[in-house]
């Protein structure tokens, strides 16, 4: 409950004003007026990963080509400032096409490309350019962003993880947090990777268990794409039950140090980047929570306080790579009010810890065919969390919530790819990882008053008016380590299919269990535009940790297992920059943990206790349909629209109810995403460009209601009532619980709808580049309802509520 009310708390406070956005910027106002810039990357083949030297990148507009030297460099420019779609070819590869790629003032913009080799005979049909790129080795429910779109996403906070939430299989739990909860999974399910290494929750104020948290530590500045697959990964993927979040960082730039400040929910930031030695580059940032600095507050209002960085150093020599990456961030926060304002038991609310994550990666290519890729990453998580009452503390009485734990892992990967034929290739790896986990974790309901169990009668007596505790906390630090190895191949037997099967190997030695997880997914290109495809998968994950320890007969509580197929097709219309695709699915769930005490009688001291033994004997299925639309921005206009049916059920196991099928948590049935982007640039204009040129004009610029560019952006979104168990209230002992006999999540909360709208203005003036922009979450200030609260000792329930409206601004500068 302290994390819940935590999340909720922490956007109540933030505001980011003009006046401090004025003051940063004035102190930064130092630039030349120069009005060119120029169109740097890099350009490799999909299936080798090799640079491509021949290769063309071409401004069709301005008639404006350059060709790939050996390190499959290229260059465009000098070039005046405005939006462009680039066209990248070579023979024997389909084009590529990257649309709206902004060039601001004097600056340098990176734009690196996969192009992937021709399997079709080209004799027969006419290739076109396609602006949208499935990864090379995910065949179905997979999509993938670059840095703009994510920066720009309405809604999304400038948040990888949230930039994700307007695809139609992904959801979450609140606005309030940045989930990924995808196809009725459960919070935790998604595996989250930034350049290979693994990072079980990469966010402030992280959620335990969940992969989610507040604000994301991955400083999207610093994001070259990511690539989201929903179900049935390739075999590379694993240790996780539901969808796999890739996120790829960039490189430093190498020919000059270039830097700049950054605004925003995330706080105050600054980053940096450039060339270290010949061949290597560096990329740095920071932010920090500013709200204890620029804002006054009442003494009773909580303020959070985080604090953050992340780095990258690239090195190139020859064909072998070195990357260093790491990523690190604090939080705390205290509400001394919490019992009045949030219906929490204990008055003060506690929550701080930590995340990091580290690691070095090397790929070496060895010739033309074999290329290798290690990884040796340490990652760490550290939930502090505290829900207590100073007067019971300091008669010596626990506290109602407290987490104190640590979780660490240690990891060693290798992969090699081999090319066997034109685009055909065999992929094989493996892995080690130790997990150390230190947990130290108690929850106490509190009955107000202390009963006893009487055998003779099977009723509850009072003996005392002391508050009590009626479960044992639990502390225990253990290691141990997870291992196995993956084989998979991408391969093409006909020039219209591509095949891409595998299978995983993975063990456990805390739970002594060994797992085989095959995959199989495959495409058939029935024309140019039209793909249809296909894919299943088996997917494993371990318990949580401070799931395998709260009791000793968890030791062997076994990994869930998820068994996916999914079906669908999917339409590109290249003159309109658009695509369509229809999507089905089923997912069958096992081993599913679950609470032991379920599986006891209803005697009445049952109904309020919860028991941390659990029974890994849970079932469920999720089957559903989604549909997906989106254009890309090529002049004027973007969008996309996603809608999904789904159904969640798991089956019960209480005795007398063996076989019923009762909806999941997160059975949210249908969802609805619109999102729509209209931008304008005034460059071309001479009466604004004579306004540009003034030497006033940038002082001014953050005041300024029109830009070099401008963009209005939306997003509305829709979700069915989630489903909720309701409790009884019994008023003789002053406790909320449930009957054993009670049915389970027969209740909905209401509909949940939101909608977001985001503005957003940039400018060039020489090597100073801007953008601003302001958001406005929950417009319409619905009362969207994220969850009731059932104290014992007060007879009616408390609401939660979901983010009312709440404007957000902030600003990027770069120079």
């Amino acid at each position: 409950m302290a994390e819940v009310n935590l999340a909720h708390t922490f956007f109540l406070q933030i505001k980011i004003k003009s006046t401090t956005l004025a003051v940063i910027f004035l102190v930064l106002m130092l630039s030349t007026v120069v009005n060119a810039g120029q169109i740097r990357g890099t350009i490799i083949n999909s299936t080798t990963g090799l640079p491509l030297e021949g290769a063309i990148a071409e401004i069709p507009v301005k008639n404006m080509r350059s060709s790939t030297d050996s390190g499959g460099q290229y260059q465009l420019g000098p070039i005046e400032p405005g939006s462009y779609n680039l066209l990248f070819t070579r023979e024997g590869f389909e084009p590529q096409l990257r649309n709206d790629v902004y060039i601001s003032g004097d600056t340098e913009k990176r734009v690196d490309i996969q192009l992937i080799p021709h399997v079709r005979k080209l004799s027969k049909v006419t290739v076109t350019a396609s602006p949208f790129r499935r990864a090379p080795d995910m065949a179905v429910s997979s999509q993938v962003m670059n840095f703009d779109e994510i920066l720009r996403s309405p809604g999304a906070l400038a948040d990888v993880q949230r930039a994700v939430q307007q695809l139609p299989s992904v959801s979450s739990g609140g606005d309030n947090v940045n989930e990924v909860i995808v196809r009725g999974s459960t919070p935790g399910e998604n595996l989250f990777l930034m350049d290979n290494i693994e990072i079980p929750n990469p966010n402030h104020f992280a959620q335990q268990g969940s992969g989610g948290g507040v604000v994301s530590l991955v400083n999207p500045l610093l994001v070259q794409a990511l690539t989201f697959s929903a179900g049935a990964p390739p075999a590379q993927h694993g240790g996780k039950a539901s969808s796999v979040l890739d996120v790829t960082l960039r490189d430093g730039n190498k020919k000059m140090v270039l830097g700049g400040i950054d605004l925003g929910i995330g706080g105050l930031g600054a980053h940096a980047e450039g060339p270290l030695w010949d061949g290597a580059s560096f990329m740095a940032s920071g932010s920090k929570s500013f709200l204890d600095v620029v804002a006054h507050f009442d003494r009773s209002i909580a303020i959070p306080s985080f604090w953050g960085m992340q780095t990258k150093i690239a090195h190139r020599v020859g064909n072998h790579k070195i990357s260093i990456n790491g990523i690190y961030g604090d939080n705390n926060i205290t509400i001394t009010d919490a019992s009045a304002e949030l219906g929490t038991r204990g008055d003060v609310v506690y929550a701080g810890g930590y995340v990091y994550a580290g690691g070095l990666t090397a790929k070496s290519f060895w010739g033309d065919k074999i290329s290798t890729t290690t990884t040796l990453s340490a990652t760490g998580n550290k939930f502090e969390r505290r829900e207590y009452t100073p007067e019971f503390y300091q008669r010596g009485l626990p506290d109602f919530y407290r987490n104190n734990s640590l979780e660490q892992e240690q990891t060693f990967k290798l992969r090699s790819d081999i090319t066997l034929s034109g685009p055909n290739k065999l992929i094989f790896g493996t892995h080690i990882k130790q997990a150390l986990f230190d947990i130290d974790l108690s929850a106490h309901p509190d009955t107000l008053r202390n009963y006893l169990d009487s055998l003779d009668q099977g009723s509850i007596v009072r003996v005392s008016g002391e508050p009590v505790v009626s479960t044992v906390p639990y502390s225990h630090q253990d290691q141990a380590y997870k291992f196995g190895g993956f084989l998979s191949a991408v391969t093409y037997p006909f020039g219209f299919l591509k095949i891409v099967p595998g299978f995983r190997y993975d063990g456990f030695t805390y739970n002594r269990t060994r797992m085989v997880s095959p995959r199989l997914s495959a495409v058939y290109s029935a024309a140019p535009s039209l793909d249809i495809s296909t894919a299943f998968g088996i997917q494993y994950q371990q318990p949580d940790y401070y799931q395998l320890v709260s009791s000793t007969s968890n030791a062997a509580l076994p990994p869930k297992k998820a068994t996916t197929g999914i079906a669908g097709i999917e339409y590109s219309h290249s003159p309109w920059n658009s695509k369509l695709s229809v999507e089905g699915y089923y997912k069958e769930y096992q081993n599913l943990p679950v609470d032991s005490s379920f599986l006891g009688n209803d005697s009445i001291i049952s109904r309020f206790t919860r028991s941390t033994a659990l029974v890994g004997t849970g079932v469920g299925r999720s089957y559903g349909v989604e549909l997906y639309a989106k254009k890309k921005l090529t002049r004027h206009f973007s969008g996309s629209a996603a809608y999904s049916y789904s159904h969640v059920r798991y089956k019960d196991i209480r005795p007398g109810h063996e076989g019923i099928w009762y909806p999941g948590d997160f059975d949210f049935r249908h969802g609805f995403t619109l999102t729509g982007g209209w931008k304008q640039e005034l460059l071309d204009y001479p009466w604004y460009q004579r306004l540009h040129d003034k030497k006033w004009f940038p002082y001014i610029s953050f005041l300024s209601p029109i830009a070099d560019r401008m963009e209005l952006s939306f997003r509305l979104r829709y979700l069915s009532g989630r489903p909720y168990t309701r409790p009884e209230y019994f008023d003789r002992f002053q406790i909320w619980g449930i009957r054993r006999d009670a049915p389970l999540n027969q209740s909905r909360y209401t509909a949940y709808s939101s909608l977001d709208l985001r503005y957003e203005r940039r400018f060039g003036f020489g090597l100073l580049q801007m953008i601003y922009y302001f958001e406005v979450q929950n417009l319409l200030n619905r009362k969207n309802i994220w969850q009731y609260v059932y104290t014992d000792g007060k007879s009616q329930r408390s609401t939660i509520y979901q983010l009312p409206l709440f404007p957000a601004g902030g600003m990027i500068i770069g120079f």
